[in-house]
């Protein structure tokens, strides 16, 4: 699965940390295969660590509204600053 940084959050809100890794997980053992066998579980730990790093930075950048959403915090902030007297 790959994903744009854009669609990045819509896909993960829901998703806890186990359920994004499992969708790494066979690119990890494809990976871990050009390893020797005993180093594979500490470089697995390591990828794994390193998936939770990438994807959280990638969440709290990705917090900014886009367009359409901007639109709309600017529109309802608008309606609340303006009183007719």
């Amino acid at each position: 699965m790959i994903y744009s940084t854009t669609n990045l959050k819509n896909v993960y809100d829901d998703k806890n940390w186990e359920d994004i890794l499992n969708d790494f997980q066979v690119k990890i053992n494809y990976n871990l295969q050009k390893v020797p066998a005993n180093d594979r579980d500490d470089l697995e730990q390591e990828i794994k660590l390193k998936i939770i790093e990438k994807v959280n930075n990638l969440l709290v950048k990705n917090n900014t509204p886009g367009f359409w959403e901007f639109l709309s915090i600017q529109t309802k902030k608008d309606q609340g600053s303006y009183s007719i007297h």
